[in-house]
This record gives structure tokens, sequence and C-alpha cells, in this order.
């Protein structure tokens, strides 16, 4: 009787013990997800056209509007907007927004995410001005904005707007800073999903002063690229520099301006060791720049700054002006061209920029730009995709439009950067193995 129940005993341990082998084992996963976030192209404009240039007509889209929520096939590269801002759909390639008037101007800005937190160093709020900031909600709940305007006299002014659910919100910079014609200006999203673009146009009466948009730049350091400035405006045209700088916090800074080109480096008079106080905007003329190819400035500071350069035009009585403005360290870029065709600076210590490109013909092309300091390429067709790699962590690039003849003026700067950066995300995953044996 006992020896029974001892071998009892022994089968319910063995059976234990055997469950443990046979029995589903519930094991913990992770997936992960890579995605392109959507961008957004500014839809503002005045008396010209606006277009967001797209990888193709097979992009998904919708306008930024309360009466469209469904993304749809674009129908058209070059996509043709009025008013209402464009959501694009999540691609590995940078959408650019261009504006303009024929014979009068040429706008050009990055398409992007929005990252909550932009500055823009341009701009003005003078009796000329009818410049504005554009404040795009792609989200579907209102957003909390807040503003810091800088100036070149006043304390820096801080204010809060709202902008609906999946809509824009236009403010005019003279309404920001009135009479203020050197100003700055912080954007900084409390909640929701805001990107922002800023316009600046000048005009007289019905005499247009130029027109370009002010592409934004994502945070102040102490040392800033602004890698492409054009050299001429053409044979009988004037062509001037200002410089416009901010130190955003709560010291005055020290800094040194660098001139690159390939002709040599110097500093202009007064450019070094100069003082900045802080919260105060200058507009510092850059004289006596004689280079005969494009160039970079390279600014060096004891606190972060921002930075950004004027450059003006007059050709045949016409006025037209574009805002160049610092760029991030270029690392592998594809920008959706439209057909367009600039001129690509270049500016590092040991520069070696791989160049792939597609013509508005559909011949695709590549080569290696190599160079010390700064060095360019233009392409000699019109292009509708060009992407940008480098090994070299320390290099920068900028696009120059410019068009000077007797029928056409356009004159715009757009600093090579991604529109939106690839996303990582991570999904947990319950595995449930019904068998599992040794």
């Amino acid at each position: 009787m006992r020896s029974s129940k001892v071998f009892f005993v022994f089968v319910l341990l063995a059976s234990a013990v055997g469950m443990t082998f046979v029995a589903p084992r519930v094991e913990k996963h992770v997936a992960t997800s890579q995605a392109f976030p959507a961008t957004v192209c500014p839809g503002f404009s005045s008396d010209g056209n606006t277009k967001a240039l797209l990888s193709g007509s097979g992009a998904l889209v919708h306008l930024i509007s309360p009466k469209s929520l469904t993304f749809k096939h674009a129908g058209q590269r070059n996509y043709s907007l009025t008013q209402d801002a464009l959501l694009i759909d999540g691609n590995p390639t940078t959408s650019v927004g261009i504006t303009y008037s024929s014979g009068k101007w040429l706008g050009s800005t990055l398409c992007n995410v929005g990252t909550g937190d932009q500055w823009f160093v341009g701009g003005s709020g003078s009796v000329t001005s009818k410049g504005k900031l554009d404040l795009v909600n792609s989200g579907l709940s209102d957003a909390s904005v807040e503003l810091t305007v800088f100036t070149s006299h006043l304390a820096p002014i801080t204010s809060t707007v709202i902008v609906k659910a999946n809509s824009d919100r236009i403010l005019l910079l003279d309404a920001l800073a009135p009479s203020e014609g050197t100003i700055a200006i912080h954007v900084l999203t409390r909640s929701g999903r805001v990107t922002s673009f800023m316009l600046d146009q000048q005009q007289k009466g019905l005499s247009s002063l130029g027109l370009d948009y002010v592409n934004s730049y994502p945070d102040p350091a102490t040392s800033v690229v602004i890698p492409g400035m054009a050299y001429t405006a053409g044979k009988g045209n004037s062509l001037s520099h200002i410089l416009r700088l901010l130190a955003p916090g709560t010291l005055d800074a020290t800094i040194k301006v660098t001139i690159h080109s390939t002709e040599g480096d110097f500093t202009p008079i007064g450019f070094d060791g100069r003082t900045l106080a802080h919260g105060k905007v200058y507009d510092l003329p850059l004289t006596n720049i004689s280079e005969a190819h494009p160039f970079s400035i390279v600014i060096s500071s004891d606190q972060p700054i921002l930075a950004a350069a004027r450059s003006s035009i007059s050709v045949s009585g016409k006025a037209e002006f574009a805002w160049a403005t610092a760029a991030t360290k270029l690392s592998s870029v594809t920008l959706n061209l439209g057909g367009l065709s600039p001129a690509f600076v270049f500016s590092g210590d040991q520069i070696k920029v791989n160049i792939q490109w597609i013509s508005d013909t559909g011949k695709r092309g590549s080569l290696t730009v190599r160079g010390d300091q700064v060095t360019y390429w233009k392409p000699s067709t019109n292009l509708i995709r060009a992407t940008f790699t480098t090994s070299d962590t320390a290099t920068f690039a900028n696009l120059i439009f410019l068009t000077v003849n007797s029928s056409q003026l356009g004159f715009s700067y757009l600093p090579v950067m991604p529109g939106a950066n690839l996303e990582t995300s991570t999904l947990p995953i319950m595995d449930a193995r019904v068998i599992s044996r040794e």
C-alpha cells in the first residue's frame, strides 16, 4: 500500500515536470517600426504663384483645412497652392516650397515636419513690410504657440496664440513688431503639432522691393555656418550683404566672423572680438566683399547665437533680396527640385560630397564634388531631384537661385537639410509558443 502511494506521488511529480516542457510559454518580443513623418509646405503667398515640389504625381497629400482630412494622390509633381498649406505623407525625400512672380521675385523654403521649437532670424515690421508668419497646425486638436519677438531696440516681447485644429493662422510681421526693421522671432509650440514659416516681403506703394522665405533654424549655437553666398548679380547690377545676429540668452556674446572662399579666408574689419548685447538684434553690413566665386560665412562665439545674412540686388531699377540662413551638418539628403537649376555651394575643411541627380528629361547622373573650405557646382540642366551624401560630419551646403535678365528677376537661398528624419518606434509583441522542447 505504501509503495503504491510512493509511486502515485512520483507520477504526479513527473507529470508536473513534463508540463513545463509541453505547456504554452509566453515570450515577450519587441518589434521595431521605422517611418518618415508627414511634412508641411506653406500655402500663403502674395500676388504670385506658389507650388510644392513633390517626389512625383503619386505623392499622397491633403490640404490643411477643416474640409480636408483624407490623403489623396497629388496628380502632379509640382503641386499648385492658393492659400491653404499642404500636408505631405511621410517619404524619404524633402519637398521644397517656392513662390514666384515673373519678373519680380522668387522665394524658396524647405517643407518640414516642424520641431516645435523654431527660430526665424529675418523679416521686418517696417512700413514697407508685407511679411507674414504662418503657424500651421496639422493636428486634430487645437494648438498653443508661444511667440517671442526680438528687436533692435525693445526688450523681447512674449505672447501666446491659439491655432485651431487642421488649420493655419497667419500673423503680420508689422503687427508683431510695429515699425521695427530688424527682428527675430522664436516660435515655441506648447501643445499640438505646429509647423511655422516666415515670408518676408517688402513693397513701397506699387513697387516691389523683393520677397523671400526666411528658413527656420532649430537652436542657437556657438558655431554658426552660412554655407553659400552669391558673389555677383551680373554686369552693371549691384549686390550687397547684411549680417543679422542675435544672442538670445542672458549673457552678452563676443563673436568672430570669418569669410571662407576659394580665394582664401579673412575676417572683415570690425568683426573680430565684436560684442553683441544679449536680447538685441543687430544688422551689420558686410562691406568690401569682392570675391570672384560663392563664399561662406562662419561665426564663432563664446555664447550661443543665431545668425542669417540678407543679400540685396538692384537690376535696372528693380530690387530683390534673399535670406541665407544657417545650415546643419550635411549627411544624406534628397531634395525635390521640380525642374529648377540652382547653384550648389559646399563649405567645410575637406569637402567630399557625392551627388546623384535626375534631370527634367529623365536623365540620371552622378558626380563627386571635392574641395577645401568652399566649392560649388552648377548643373547644366534642370533637375527634378538631387541626393547628397557625405561621410564628412563637418560639411554644410546651400542652394542659390539667381535669375537676372531683362524679363525675369528672382533670388533665393535654400539650406540643404532634411525636412524630416527617419523616426524609430518600438511595439511590444506577446508571442505564445504552443510547444517548446529541448
